[in-house]
């Protein structure tokens, strides 16, 4: 009888698993096109998907850093200037202070559907609308902390292969190659992409045809 549960369990784990697929997110806190995937295509789809998928992000994207051995200090270069770099500092920190993804979800999109995901202002808004603690954050982005989290999604970033060369940049089940052909059609159609990865168990939604992949049928 024990065995015969301990494989029912085992059955249903590995089925869940198997039907399950993670999905990392390299954007950048000022970039129009990583607030256009968060905003309308990641956050939307989440809820008809969060039990099929794990998202993670990481707020970096085409930036530079180096660790100066002399002074014990990061330095950092972002795409869109300075600003940028603290506000993905602001989102690194707020990140590591959440364990739930669903929670982790509800901040990033907070935060990027501002009018300006770099400022502070809108940083605590969303920070105390989650029961985040904001002084937390703002500490962390100000210290050796933010520069370590930071940094350490600049590796994340710089490990992938070829470079990254377009933000935002989606990668599926934690692989560290890019594919710019998955990448561009999550950017316009995420859930059919997410579909189309799913093993079995596909929720309802997948057997509807997307908008996007209408007009490509019809142009084939």
């Amino acid at each position: 009888m024990y065995i015969k549960v301990t494989l029912y369990v085992l059955a249903i784990w590995l089925t869940a698993n198997i039907n399950a697929i993670s999905v990392t997110v390299y954007y950048e806190a000022l970039c129009f096109d990583s607030v256009n995937f968060i905003t309308r295509q990641l956050y939307p789809n989440y809820p008809l998907f969060k039990d099929h998928v794990t998202i993670d992000f990481v707020p970096y994207g085409k930036a530079i850093h180096n660790f100066n051995t002399t002074t014990g200090k990061y330095t950092f270069k972002c795409q869109h200037g300075k600003e940028e770099c603290m506000g993905n500092k602001f989102q690194a920190c707020g990140l590591a202070q959440i364990d739930k993804k669903d929670v982790q979800m509800e901040f990033v999109t907070c935060v990027m559907s501002t009018s300006n995901p770099s400022n502070v202002y809108f940083i605590e808004q969303c920070a105390n609308k989650y029961k985040m603690d904001f002084k937390k954050i703002v500490t962390c982005a100000s210290s050796k902390e933010g520069d370590e989290l930071l940094a350490s999604n600049g590796e994340k970033t710089w490990n992938l292969e070829p470079n990254l060369s377009y933000v935002p940049t989606i990668v599926y089940n934690n692989s560290t190659e890019i594919n710019s052909i998955e990448t561009r059609n999550s950017l316009v159609d995420f859930k059919n992409v997410v579909c189309g990865k799913l093993a079995t168990r596909k929720p309802v939604l997948c057997d509807k045809t997307s908008f996007f992949e209408k007009i490509k049928q019809f142009f084939t």
